[in-house]
Parts: C-alpha cells; structure tokens; sequence
C-alpha cells in the first residue's frame, strides 16, 4: 500500500518550547512596565507648565512647583516674553505627546506601536530643549526638577541603542547565506518522486 504525497501544510510544527514562551512573557512585561514609566515621565512634566502645589494644604507655604516664564541669561532683550512662552508651551507639547505616544506604543496602542522609538525620542529630545530653556525659572528650585532631564537624556541614550541594535540585526538577517537544498534531494526545478518539481531555494 502507497501513501500519496503529503499536502502541503500537512506538517506540523513541533511544541512549543517553554523557553520560547517564558522569554515572550518577559519581554511583553518588559515593554508594558518601560511603557507605563514613560507615560508617567512625560505626565510628569505638566509640573513644569501649568505646575502643581508642593505639599499638603497649609504645608509648604503656598509655594507651587511651577515655571515662571524666565529663561537663560543669553536670552535677547529685545526678545518678547510672548516668544519665549510660546517656544516653551511646543516644547512642553512635543515632551508630553511624544513620551505618552511612545509609552502607548510599548503598551501596543495601534497606530503607534510601531514607531515606539521615534516617538521616545522626539518627547525626550523636546524633554531636553525644555529644561534648558526653562531652568533658571524652575520654581522654587531648580534641584526638585533634576530627575526630568536625567529621564530624559536617559530615555534618548536607550531610543538611540535600540534602533542601532535593531538596525544591525536588520543587516545580519540581510546578509544571511541561502539556504541550501536537503543532501540527496534533486536540483531545482527537477520533479520530485511525487511528481512536483523542487522549488528553489535562497532568499
């Protein structure tokens, strides 16, 4: 008794391995935790604008975590006040939107999940061009702000290590030999015992 060729998609693919599955899981948690710190730092830096009281009620004096419009020394007298709120409010909105989309796009919002590092780096880039443009008005001190830029530079560093990383695994599976026919199989293009050429193989 002759068995007939096998249909194609007939084979299935073995278990799979629990290593496979474990680090699947890491990696989704991974990305939902680094996703909820990044919507929570770019939140964060409402502080800056429109701020925030500091303390409980009648603890800390009415002060108020807050920017109050002054900008670095080099700025130029002759530069309206209206400019420098309006350069501060984009950046302030290029922080705030670009950490919450590229947070939401480790958490796998659609539409934005897949542009997880461009997103990152756009908020932390204006994260940055902010505190510089602001420091000096950071109310009422600069010191209570410090963690922001720190966040920031650091989240650009690992926006920037990852799209290498990617780019270069990008490359390595570009640059991957073919793949060569099974030992004893004809070559391609010739029928196969089932009465099916063999396809070609490679890229």
């Amino acid at each position: 008794m002759t068995l007939g060729p096998v249909s194609e998609g007939s084979v299935s693919r073995g278990p799979v391995s629990r290593d496979s599955v474990g680090r699947g899981a890491v990696r989704r948690g991974a990305s939902w935790a680094g996703g909820f710190v990044i919507v929570t730092h770019g939140l964060v830096h409402l502080l800056v604008w429109p701020g925030a009281p500091l303390g409980t009620a009648g603890v800390g004096g009415g002060k108020r975590l807050r920017w109050n419009g002054d900008s670095w020394s080099w700025q130029p007298g002759w530069l309206p006040a209206v400019v420098v709120h309006s350069v501060g409010g984009a950046l302030l909105a290029g922080a705030v939107l670009g950490c919450v989309l590229g947070g939401l796009a480790l958490l796998g919002l659609p539409g934005v999940r897949r542009f997880p590092l461009l997103t990152s780096a756009v908020g932390a880039i204006c994260s940055l061009l902010l505190f510089a443009l602001v420091w000096p008005g950071l109310e009422p001190d600069a010191a209570e702000f410090t963690a922001g830029p720190v966040l920031s530079g650091v989240l650009l560093a690992g926006a920037g290590v990852a799209a290498l990383l990617r780019r270069r695994a990008r490359r390595s599976s570009g640059d991957a030999p073919a793949t060569s026919p099974p030992a004893g199989s004809p070559p391609a293009g010739h029928p196969t015992p089932g009465g099916r050429p063999t396809p070609a193989t490679g890229r």
